[in-house]
Parts: C-alpha cells; structure tokens; sequence
C-alpha cells in the first residue's frame, strides 16, 4: 500500500497524486478519508443530494440555473494548491467541470459533519472555503439536527441561516429552496 511520506515540510499536489486511497491535501497536511462515512452520514447525503437535484431540475425548468449541478461524495475539488472532497457541491460553470474533478471554487460545498471530521469542517475547510472564494458554505448536522449556511461577504463568511430539520434552507443565494433532513 503506498501511503505518504514526508519529504518537506508539507505535501504538494504532485505527492498528492501519487498516494493509494482517498486523500485530502489542504495546506500541505494530508487528511485520509477513512474509514467511510457512517450510515445515517449517508443517509443525510442522499436525502440531500437528491432534494438538491429535485430543485435544481425545477429551477431549470424555470430557466434558471441552466448550468447548475450537484455532485456527490467522492470528487476531488482543486483549491488553492490543494485537493478536497466535500459532501455535496453545487457547479453552475461548466469550465470548472473538468475530467479530474472541480477546478476552481464550486457555488456552493455542503459538509455533514461527522464526530471524527466535526473539527476539520468547522475550522480548516471552512478557511480553506473561504479563502477561495466559495460563496456558500452549508454545515449540516445530523447529531443536531440543523444546517448552517454561511454566506461569503466582504471576504469573510457570515451565518446567513440555521435552520432546524424538516425547514427551509435557501441555498444559491435564496435562489434554491431545498428541505432539510
């Protein structure tokens, strides 16, 4: 099995490519992907993700968000020198869309939160979002039983809503009504 190892201070997308299994890589520090997510994670991600694409194919039949798609769990979204993959993303530029994966910051990254990434979603992906530019960020938790959207303003993300299971989130800048649970 061909795992990390270090060669400098921090790991580069060239070392990256070159790692068996599933890898994130923000800022030089390697995050392996395993073990998978836990039931009920995916149980949230496919509710999610399909309640997503149920509004996105309305929204295009409204001829709104004509580019817009939703992709799930694993696809490797290239930002700033690194590599991560998010729970659901929502792309509306196909140039971003490439055969690797994401190239540049999708419209929107959802994470679920889960007790062994709980950390890393909330404080390092959450920069490495912002700092790229990604302008809507979704935290949902299952344990909770809420989503939190944050939206990017000035630079920096603000909670544009928390919003309890079974209620509204607005995502796409209000554009896109999708229930969570």
């Amino acid at each position: 099995m061909n795992l990390p190892q270090p060669r400098h201070p921090g790991y580069s997308l060239e070392d990256w490519q070159t790692w068996d299994g599933r890898w994130e890589l923000i800022d030089g520090v390697a995050y392996d992907m395993t073990p998978a997510p836990s039931l009920e994670h995916q149980r949230v991600s496919t509710r999610l993700s399909a309640r997503v694409f149920s509004a996105l194919e309305e929204a295009k039949r409204g001829h709104s968000g004509a580019e817009c798609e939703v992709i799930a769990a694993p696809v490797d979204v290239y930002l700033n020198g690194g590599v991560v993959q998010p729970d659901l993303v929502i792309v509306c530029d196909p140039a971003k869309k490439t055969p690797r994966g994401i190239e540049g910051a999708p419209d929107l990254v959802v994470e679920i939160l889960s007790p062994n990434t709980a950390g890393k979603d909330h404080s390092t992906k959450r920069w490495m979002y912002e700092s790229a530019g990604i302008p809507e960020y979704l935290v949902v938790d299952p344990e909770e039983r809420i989503g939190i959207l944050l939206r990017l303003q000035n630079g920096r993300y603000q909670e544009a809503s928390r919003v309890e299971w079974g209620s509204v989130v607005a995502l796409l800048d209000g554009k896109l009504p999708v229930t969570l649970d």
